[in-house]
C-alpha cells in the first residue's frame, strides 16, 4: 500500500490488514485506524520550552520548596511537581505548526497594509513586530522538529522543512505496531494482545533464567593481560567532583530520547543555575552510599525495527531509554573506567576501547585471508562465528566475577552492580509505556556503561581460549600470527553462537577436510567474499561487484528524495551531509576502484543537476563543483582525494610505528621486518597493501624526520636524509661501511655529533654530505603540511592540492546568505544559467522576456543592462541607500567583490541583497517563459528588500554600533528597550 506525505500527516495511525482469500484469487485489504488502541502518551519535556521566558521562574518556584528525604528523592519529587506546569505551558503554546501559519497570515496582512504607505513609521513598526512573532514561532517549530526528527545533518538556512515533516511522520509511522506473530504461528491483532506479547517476551528475556551461584574467575589471572595496580584501583574511587557531574550532564546530547521521567538533557542544561547544586548533591549521595532510588533506575524499552517489516517480537531491537540522572552516574563511571581498558583488553579486541579502531580488524583480516583462493598454499581455515543475545543475557554474578578478576576495587564494583542490578522495565509501544517488571539479568543497550562492561565480559572468552591453547600443546597458530600470538579478531557484539549466521571458510587447498569440519562445527560453509563488519572479506582484489552495496545505498537514498522537489541548494546539502558520507566507511578500509569512484560521482552529479539517478545536464563540471568555495566551487569533497586521505592515516600509523594497533604491529612484524615503509617493494603483498603503499611517494615531501638521538630511526631505510632512504641511493652502502642494513641511525651518532666509519668508495662518501642537524633528545616524525599536524583532513589537502582562489567567492559567504540564492549567484557568475543565447536553448526564443525590447538574452544583459533590472535597482535604492556604480555584470561583480568583502554586517547585507536580486530576476524570467506570469519591478524590489530585512531581524546580532547602523540603513525600527531580540 502506497501513501503520500499528506496521508501520513493527516492519518498517521492507519494501517491495513490482508484477510483470507477463501474461494477468491484475491485477498481483501481492510484499511483500519487505531482509534481504539490509542492511549495517552507519557510526559515528554519539549526542549523549546527551555527558551521560554517563564521557564526559569517556573523551575525556581518548585525548586525553592524543601522536601523531607534524601537528596535524590527530593530531586525526583521536584521533577514530578514540574510536569503539570510544563504540560500547561505546552498547552498554552498550542500547535506550533499552526502558530507558524497564523504568524505568516498576520505578516501578510501587515505587509498588505504597509503597501499603501511604505514610509509610515507605525506601519513599519507593525510589520517589524509581526516578523518578530513569525521568527519566534518558526524557531520553536524548528526546535521541536529537530528534537523529534533527530536529523543532525540539517543546517541553518534552507531548512528543507518538507524533509523535516516527512521524517517526523515516517519515524512515527514506522514505530507503530498493530499486529504481531507469536512463536507458535498465531497472529495477534488486538492492541491488548499485541501489548501482552511484547511484555511477555521481554519479561522472559530480561527477568528470567537467573542462577544464584558464586562464580570465581581468579584462576584466569595468569593469562590476563593486566591486573589493575593499587594506584589504578584507588584512582577509580576518588571523590566525585562537582565539575565531573556538570561535565557528564552537559556531554549528553539534547536530542537523545528521555527516560521514564520524560526529561531530556536540555532541561538540566537550561535549568542548571537553579537546580545544579541539588542535582550534584543527589549524585554525590549515590557515590557516598552506593544506593540508587528505583525511580531513578526505571527504564523504558523503545522498540527499533531490525528489518523493514517486522512480524515477530525478535525482529525488534530493544533500546533502553534511561533517565538523565542515571546516565550522569554511569557516564562518570565510564569516564573513570575507560582509561583502564587499553591495558586490560587484548589487542585483538578493538570495539569500544578508547584509542583503538575497529578498522584494524578489517585491515588485518584482509591480510590473513590473502591466498585462500590458491591451491598451492598450505591448507587453512577460519571460523566466522556470529554471536547473538549479548547484552540481554549477561548474568550479573558473572559480571561481578569479571570485575573482581581484573582487580577493580570493591567500592567501584559496588557502584556498578547497584546500577546494573536494580533496573525496572516498561515497554514503550505506540508511544505509551506498558507493563512493569524488574530485571534479573542483562546489560541495557542505551546505558552508557554497557559497551565497556561487555568488552570486559568478552575478554574472559579470550582468556579461556588462551588458557586452552597454552595447556594444549597440539594447537598451532596461523604461520603469520604466532609472533604476536593472535588467534582471534574480536568485535564485542553478542554472546550465544548463532549457527545460522556462522560460517566455516576453507582455503582451496583444504577442501579435503570440508565434510569433517562442517560435521564437527555445525556451521554453514562460507565463501569469499564474505561480509565482515559490513565490508567484504577478500582473498584477492576488490572488484566492482564487491562494491555494489555502496551504489545500492546511494540509489536508495536518492530514490527516497526523488519526489520532494528539492532546490539545488537542498541537494547540495544532502550530498555533503548524507550521500558523501555513505562511502566513508568503505573508504577507510579500501582504496576504492576508479570505476566505483566514477559511478559514485555520476550518481551525485545526476542528483545535483537532475534530482534523481537519471542523467541530467551538468551546468558546471564536477571537478569545479568539488573545489572549495574560495576556489569557486561548492565545497563538496572530492571522493578519490577523500579516499586517499582516509587511507593515508593507516600509512601514517605505520610510519609512527603505533604498536597500540594490532594491525600496525602485524605489518611491522610480517610485512616490513627489517625494512621500512619507504623501502619495501610496492609490488609484493596483498592487493590492498600494494595500493596503500603507493601513497607514500605523495606523502613523503610533507614528512620530516627530526633527529634527536637516532635510536628510533633506521640508518639505511628511513628518509632522515634529504636524499631519501640511503639504501635506495647507495645499495652497497652497508657493505662499504660495514654497517648492517638493520642498524639504527644512532650507530653513526656520538654525543650529538656525526661519527662515520672510514669510507673508501667515492659514491658512498656522498652520504656524509648535507647531513641534517642533530637536535638531541628524542627522535620525532613531524607533519609539515599546511595544517600543522597530521590528520585525514591534512592528507586530503595533499591529494587535492589547493588551487587559485577567486575574488568573487567573498560574495557567496556571510551572515545573511540564503543557500538557494547563493547557488543561483554561483551559476550566474560563471555564466552557467540557461539563457537563450546558448545555441541549444534558442528554441525558447532569443529575446529578453523581461524588458521585451528585442535584446538577446545573456548574462551580461539580464544582470544588469536590461531596463527591467535597472528599474528594479532604482526601486530598491528608493527603499535603502545602495551603492551601485555599474550596470555591467562583470564590472559590478569585480567591484562588489572588492568593496563588500569582510565580516562587517552592512557588507554582508549588501552581498545578500545582490544574490537575492539575481535570484529573483532569474526566477521572474523563468515565470514568464514557463508559466506566462509576471510581476512588476516594484514587486521584485519589495520582495528583495523584505527578504534581507527578515534575515536581519531573524539573526541574533550582537548589540553594537554596527548593528544600529545596519538597522538604520534598512529602516528597521530599533526596539525601545535596546534589545533587538526581545
Amino acid at each position: 500500500m502506497l501513501v503520500n506525505d499528506s496521508w501520513l500527516n493527516r492519518w498517521p495511525d492507519t494501517y491495513y490488514v490482508s484477510l483470507s482469500a477463501r474461494t477468491s484469487d484475491h485477498s481483501p485489504l481492510v484499511l483500519r485506524g487505531d482509534a481504539e488502541g490509542r492511549s495517552v502518551g507519557m510526559f515528554r519535556f519539549d526542549n523549546y520550552l527551555a527558551r521560554s521566558a517563564e521557564f526559569i521562574p517556573s523551575v525556581h518556584r518548585i525548586w525553592r520548596h524543601r522536601i523531607v528525604g534524601s537528596a535524590m528523592y527530593a530531586v525526583t519529587r521536584k521533577l514530578k511537581a514540574l510536569k503539570p506546569i510544563f504540560r500547561e505551558q505546552r498547552k498554552k503554546k498550542g500547535d506550533l505548526s499552526t502558530n507558524v501559519s497564523l504568524a505568516k497570515g498576520f505578516l501578510d496582512s501587515a505587509q498588505a497594509i504597509l503597501a499603501t504607505d511604505r514610509h509610515c513609521p507605525t506601519l513599519l513598526l507593525l510589520e517589524f513586530c509581526c516578523k518578530l512573532v513569525l521568527r519566534l514561532a518558526s524557531r520553536l517549530e524548528q526546535n521541536m522538529l529537530h528534537q523529534r526528527a533527530k536529523m543532525a545533518w540539517l543546517k541553518d538556512g534552507d531548512q528543507c522543512s518538507r524533509i523535516f515533516f516527512r521524517k517526523v511522520a515516517v519515524r512515527r509511522a514506522s514505530k507503530r505496531v498493530f499486529q504481531i506473530n507469536t512463536t507458535d504461528g498465531r497472529t495477534l491483532t488486538g492492541q491488548p494482545e499485541v501489548t501482552a506479547e511484547f511484555i511477555r517476551y521481554y519479561q522472559e528475556l530480561l527477568g528470567g533464567n537467573t542462577r544464584d551461584r558464586v562464580i570465581d574467575l581468579r584462576h584466569l589471572r595468569p593469562w590476563a593481560r593486566h591486573i589493575l595496580t593499587h594506584a589504578e584501583a584507588e584512582a577509580l574511587i576518588l571523590p566525585v567532583t562537582p565539575e565531573e557531574i556538570k561535565q557528564a550532564i552537559f556531554d549528553i546530547d539534547e536530542t537523545k530520547a528521555p527516560g521514564p521521567d520524560g526529561y531530556s538533557a536540555a532541561f538540566y542544561k537550561a535549568a542548571w543555575p537553579v537546580i545544579g547544586w541539588e542535582v550534584s548533591q543527589a549524585i554525590h549521595e549515590f557515590f557516598r552510599t552506593g544506593r540508587l532510588l528505583k525511580q531513578v533506575n526505571a527504564t523504558i524499552i523503545s522498540l527499533i525495527p531490525k528489518v523493514s517489516n517486522p512480524s515477530v517480537v525478535a525482529e525488534f531491537r530493544p533500546i533502553s531509554c534511561c533517565n538523565v540522572l542515571y546516565k550522569t552516574i554511569t557516564k562518570i563511571l565510564v569516564q573513570r573506567m575507560r582509561s583502564t581498558l587499553d591495558s586490560l583488553i587484548s589487542p585483538s579486541q578493538n570495539a569500544f576501547v578508547p584509542g583503538r579502531s575497529i578498522g584494524d580488524n578489517i585491515l588485518l583480516a584482509q591480510e590473513l585471508f590473502s591466498g585462500y583462493n590458491q591451491k598451492h598454499l598450505p591448507p587453512r581455515c577460519a571460523l566466522k562465528v556470529d554471536l547473538r543475545k549479548a547484552y540481554d543475557t549477561v548474568e550479573w554474578d558473572f559480571l561481578r566475577a569479571v570485575l573482581t578478576l581484573f582487580g577493580f576495587p570493591e567500592r567501584f564494583i559496588m557502584w556498578i552492580v547497584e546500577c546494573v542490578t536494580t533496573p525496572s522495565f516498561s515497554v514503550c509501544l505506540n508511544g505509551a509505556p506498558h507493563g512493569f517488571f524488574k530485571g534479573a539479568r542483562g546489560l541495557r543497550q542505551g546505558d552508557p556503561m554497557s559497551p565497556f562492561l561487555f568488552v570486559l565480559v568478552m575478554e574472559t572468552l579470550t582468556l579461556l581460549i588462551q588458557q586452552l591453547i597454552e595447556q594444549n600443546g597440539a594447537f598451532s597458530y596461523h604461520w603469520k600470527c604466532e609472533a604476536i600470538r593472535l588467534f582471534q579478531l574480536g568485535f564485542a557484539d553478542d554472546l550465544i553462537a548463532n549457527l545460522a549466521k556462522s560460517h566455516l571458510i576453507l582455503s582451496r587447498s583444504a577442501a579435503a577436510s570440508r565434510d569433517t569440519l562442517l560435521a564437527i562445527l555445525g556451521f554453514q560453509e562460507g565463501h569469499l567474499p564474505l561480509r565482515y563488519l559490513g565490508l567484504p572479506l577478500l582473498a584477492s582484489r576488490l572488484t566492482i561487484a564487491d562494491c555494489q552495496p555502496i551504489l545500492q545505498k546511494i540509489d536508495a537514498r536518492i530514490t527516497g528524495w526523488g519526489g520532494m522537489m528539492l532546490s539545488f541548494a537542498g541537494r547540495v546539502q544532502l550530498i555533503k551531509s548524507v550521500l558523501s558520507a555513505l562511502q566513508v566507511y568503505w573508504a577507510m578500509a579500501f582504496i576504492l576502484p576508479k570505476h566505483i569512484i566514477k559511478e559514485i560521482e555520476k550518481r551525485l552529479r545526476n542528483f545535483l543537476w537532475k534530482g534523481s539517478s537519471e542523467r541530467g545536464y551538468a551546468k558546471v563540471s564536477w571537478q569545479k563543483v568539488c573545489r572549495p568555495v574560495s576556489e569557486g566551487g561548492l565545497g563538496i569533497r572530492d571522493i578519490q582525494a577523500l579516499n586517499q586521505g582516509l587511507m593515508s592515516r593507516h600509512l601514517w600509523r605505520i610510519i609512527m610505528q603505533d604498536r597500540t594497533s594490532i594491525w600496525v604491529t602485524w605489518i611491522l612484524q610480517y610485512r616490513l621486518q627489517d625494512y621500512s615503509v619507504w623501502t619495501i617493494r610496492a609490488r609484493s603483498g596483498t592487493w590492498g597493501w600494494r595500493k596503500l603503499i603507493r601513497l607514500r611517494d605523495i606523502l613523503r615531501p610533507y614528512i620530516l624526520y627530526r633527529i634527536g638521538g637516532g635510536s628510533s630511526f633506521s640508518l639505511w631505510h628511513d628518509p632522515w636524509h634529504e636524499r631519501g632512504p640511503l639504501i635506495s641511493r647507495f645499495p652497497l652502502g652497508p657493505r662499504h661501511t660495514s654497517i648492517p642494513p638493520s642498524a639504527p641511525l644512532s650507530t653513526v651518532i656520538w654525543e650529538d655529533t656525526w661519527v662515520w666509519p672510514h669510507i673508501t668508495d667515492m659514491e658512498s662518501v656522498d652520504i656524509t654530505h648535507d647531513l641534517p642537524a642533530i637536535h638531541g633528545g628524542q627522535d620525532q616524525i613531524l607533519w609539515i603540511g599546511p595544517r600543522g599536524a597530521f590528520s585525514s583532513a591534512a592528507a586530503y589537502d595533499v591529494f587535492r592540492p589547493p588551487g587559485p582562489t577567486v575574488d568573487w567567492s567573498s560574495l557567496l559567504v556571510g551572515t545573511f546568505r540564503i543557500p538557494r540564492h547563493r547557488f543561483i549567484l554561483w551559476l550566474a557568475i560563471q555564466g552557467r544559467l540557461s539563457t537563450t543565447d546558448k545555441p541549444w536553448l534558442q528554441h525558447l526564443g532569443t529575446g529578453c522576456v523581461l524588458c521585451q525590447e528585442g535584446h538577446p538574452e545573456s548574462h551580461e544583459h539580464l544582470f544588469f543592462m536590461c531596463s527591467f533590472a535597472t528599474r528594479c535597482i532604482h526601486a530598491i535604492r528608493r527603499e535603502i541607500s545602495l551603492p551601485w556604480p555599474y550596470h555591467n555584470w562583470s564590472r559590478i561583480i569585480r567591484w562588489a567583490s572588492a568593496r563588500w568583502r569582510g565580516r562587517h554586517v552592512v557588507n554582508a547585507a549588501y552581498r545578500a541583497l545582490l544574490s537575492s536580486l539575481v535570484y529573483h530576476l532569474w526566477r521572474e524570467r523563468n515565470l514568464r517563459v514557463f508559466q506566462h506570469s509576471s510581476r512588476t519591478t516594484e514587486d521584485i524590489a519589495r520582495i528583495v528588500v523584505t527578504e534581507i530585512r527578515d534575515l536581519i531581524i531573524c539573526k541574533q546580532l550582537p548589540i553594537s554600533i554596527s548593528t544600529r547602523g545596519l538597522y538604520r540603513l534598512w529602516r528597521i525600527p530599533w526596539p525601545v528597550e535596546g534589545d533587538a531580540h526581545t
